[in-house]
């Protein structure tokens, strides 16, 4: 029964979020492309340190976090191939804040330090490119747009 709930309600946001949105402008649209693309090509370093500037504090420790976490399993999450197919910003737009809806798509795999060349190539060759999609949120911190919050839940 709640997992019923939990379903019709992400089922009705996501119905709701692709019905209400509109094309990106140009400069939204290369920051956004730019931000995406940094971030996605810093996260198999398992070190955000370079990318911080792109994301809200509280965020970037966040998924900081995640990678430490990582990297004390000696694993790291390799992506690759990382396009982006469509992006739309939802609506309605609020105050110092952008919602942006990205559909992309990438080979997203992780090796292990402590395996073999083998079974990591094993494992690249096992994933293929998916597609996904997601909401990046930036907030306008000190006349910047930074990453709040990406929600994969779609």
């Amino acid at each position: 029964m709640i997992w019923r709930k939990v379903r019709d309600c992400l089922t009705g946001r996501r119905k709701r979020a692709l019905a209400d949105t509109m094309p990106l402008d140009a400069e939204t649209a290369a920051r956004f492309e730019n931000a995406f693309y940094q971030i996605e090509t810093a996260w198999p370093s398992n070190d955000l340190s370079n990318v911080a500037d792109l994301m809200t504090p509280h965020f970037q420790h966040q998924q900081q976090r995640i990678l430490n976490r990582y990297q004390r399993h000696h694993k790291h999450n390799q992506l690759e191939s990382i396009a982006i197919v469509s992006t739309e910003l939802l609506l309605p737009e609020k105050p110092n804040r952008q919602d942006i809806l990205v559909t992309a798509q990438m080979r997203d795999y992780f090796t292990d330090e402590w395996q073999t060349a083998t079974v990591n190539d094993q494992r690249r060759e096992a994933a293929y490119i998916e597609r996904f999609s997601e909401i990046w949120t930036f907030r306008l911190i000190d006349g910047q747009y930074r990453v709040a919050h990406i929600n994969q839940s779609l």
